[in-house]
C-alpha cells in the first residue's frame, strides 16, 4: 500500500519546535512524535540545513540521521504489512514506532564503558594489539572514567573531543601525551560510529600545539657505525637487541614487523611481508649489512619460523637504553613541548629518548642523506604518502644547514 511521510512541526511559543512525522495512507493521517526539536527556519525539504545546530547542541547531521532511521522504521512496517498481505492500521503503526523510539532512547542512555571493553576485545582480535598498546587503551578508559564515570552515548556530542582535551590539559599533561590519548579515543569513537551508536562528526575544533621531541630520536651515521661495530656486550640478549635494532636501521622495519618476520619472507635480494600496522604488502631490498644479520640468524633453530627469537617490547627497549648508554650516546638533547598552552623546554641525554622506533627513523634519515628518492623510500617503509616524510626531510635540511655553517669558522 502506498504511503507518504512528511516532516512537520508542532505548535510552540518558542523557536525550538517539536518535530512530528506525518504519515498518510488509505485516507488515514497519523502524526508521530519523534522526541526531537529544531528551529523550523533551519529546515528545508524535510531536512535540517547543513551547518546548523539547535539549542540542545544537536547538529543538522545528527537530527537528519535520527529522522532517517525513524522513517526507515515506518517504511519497514508497511513492507511487513505488504508481505503478510494485510492492511496497515494507525494504532499498530503508532505502537511499532513508539516501541522503536523507546529502544533508541535506551541505546542513547547506555554507558560507554561496557562498549569500550567490547571495542578493546575487537581490537585485540582484529589488530593483534601489543601489550603496550592495550595498556595505553586502558589508560584512555581510566581518563574517561575520571572525566565522567556516568558517561553515556548521548553525551558524545560534536565538541566532545574538544571538551575532553580541556580536561586533559588541566591534568598538566604534555601536549604530545594529550594528542596520543585523543588519537586513541578517536579510534574508539569511530568504532561506535561503525556500530551506529553515534552518527556525528567527531572534530577537534581547537588545535593541540605540539613540538615533537622525538624528531631527534634517531642515530647519526657515526653513531650507527659505532653501534654496528660494537663487540662488548653483557649478555646474549643484548646482542640480540643490538642486531634487531641495527637490522631495522638497514631495512626500516617497525618492531611489530621485525618480531613477526618469517624466514619464508626472505628472498636472496629482498624481504616481502604484510605490515601489521596497515596491512599493506611491502617489499624491502636488502643491502649487505642486512644480509649479514640475516645470515647470522637464518639457521639458528631451524624449527623456529621467525628470523629473530621472541623478545617483548618493554624488555627490548630496556636493553636498547642500556646499550645506547654504554655506547656513549649521551649528548644533551633539548625537548620542546607544550603544557596547558605553555611552551616548555627540557634537557635530556640522547640515550633517554631513543627507543625501538628510532631505528625506523634512522633508516629514513640515512636514505634521504644518501639522496634516495622519497618515492622509493615510502615503497620500502610502507608509508601512505610523501607527507609522512616531511619531519625526516626537515631533519636532513637542518643537518645540511649546520654543516654549511662550519664554513663560518674556517674563513
Amino acid at each position: 500500500m502506498k504511503h507518504s511521510v512528511k516532516v512537520a512541526f508542532a505548535k510552540s511559543a518558542n523557536d525550538l519546535k517539536p518535530i512530528r512525522l506525518r504519515v498518510s495512507f488509505n485516507s488515514y493521517r497519523v502524526d508521530l512524535a519523534t522526541g526531537l526539536s529544531y528551529e523550523e527556519k533551519n529546515f528545508k525539504n524535510g531536512k535540517a540545513k547543513n551547518n546548523t545546530m539547535n539549542a540542545n547542541r544537536q547538529t543538522a547531521m545528527e537530527i537528519n540521521f535520527q529522522l532517517s532511521k525513524m522513517i526507515e522504521v515506518i517504511d519497514n512496517y508497511f513492507i511487513k504489512c505488504h508481505l503478510e498481505n494485510r492492511f496497515p492500521l494507525p494504532d499498530e503503526l503508532r505502537t511499532t514506532f513508539n516501541k522503536a523510539i523507546r529502544n533508541k532512547s535506551s541505546v542513547n542512555n547506555q554507558s560507554v564503558f561496557p562498549l569500550f571493553d567490547e571495542f578493546l576485545k575487537h581490537q585485540e582480535k582484529e589488530k593483534q594489539l601489543t601489550l603496550n598498546c592495550v595498556t595505553n587503551y586502558n589508560n584512555v578508559k581510566r581518563n574517561l572514567e575520571i572525566f565522567d564515570k556516568t558517561l553515556t552515548i548521548s553525551d558524545i556530542k560534536p565538541d566532545f573531543l574538544n571538551i575532553f582535551k580541556d580536561f586533559l590539559e588541566k591534568k598538566n599533561l604534555k601536549h604530545t601525551t594529550i594528542r596520543h590519548i585523543l588519537s586513541m579515543l578517536k579510534t574508539f569513537l569511530n568504532y561506535l560510529k561503525s556500530k551506529h551508536y553515534i552518527n556525528i562528526d567527531i572534530e577537534q575544533h581547537s588545535v593541540v600545539k605540539v613540538i615533537k621531541g622525538d624528531t631527534q630520536s634517531y642515530l647519526t651515521h657515526s653513531e650507527l657505525k659505532r653501534l654496528y661495530e660494537r663487540k662488548s656486550f653483557d649478555s646474549d640478549t643484548e646482542v640480540l637487541a643490538r642486531d634487531m635494532f641495527v637490522f631495522a636501521c638497514f631495512t626500516g622495519l617497525r618492531y611489530s614487523d621485525l618480531t613477526r618476520l618469517k624466514k619464508s619472507d626472505i628472498n636472496p635480494q629482498n624481504i616481502e611481508f604484510i605490515t601489521k600496522k596497515t596491512g599493506t604488502k611491502v617489499s624491502v631490498d636488502l643491502n649487505r649489512y642486512a644480509k649479514e644479520i640475516i645470515d647470522k640468524y637464518l639457521n639458528i633453530n631451524p624449527l623456529f619460523q621467525n628470523l629473530f627469537p621472541p623478545i617483548c617490547l618493554k624488555h627490548y627497549n630496556n636493553m636498547l637504553h642500556k646499550i645506547f648508554k654504554d655506547c656513549g650516546f649521551d649528548n644533551e638533547i633539548t625537548l620542546t613541548y607544550y603544557k596547558r598552552g605553555v611552551r616548555v623546554e627540557e634537557k635530556k641525554k640522547k640515550y633517554e629518548i631513543l627507543s625501538s622506533h628510532s631505528a625506523r627513523r634512522t633508516f629514513v634519515v640515512e636514505c634521504l642523506r644518501k639522496g634516495i628518492a622519497p618515492l622509493i623510500i615510502i615503497r620500502w617503509t610502507g608509508h601512505r604518502n610523501l607527507d609522512t616524510l616531511k619531519p625526516y626531510i626537515a631533519i636532513v635540511d637542518e643537518t645540511k644547514k649546520s654543516e654549511m655553517q662550519k664554513f663560518d669558522n674556517d674563513l
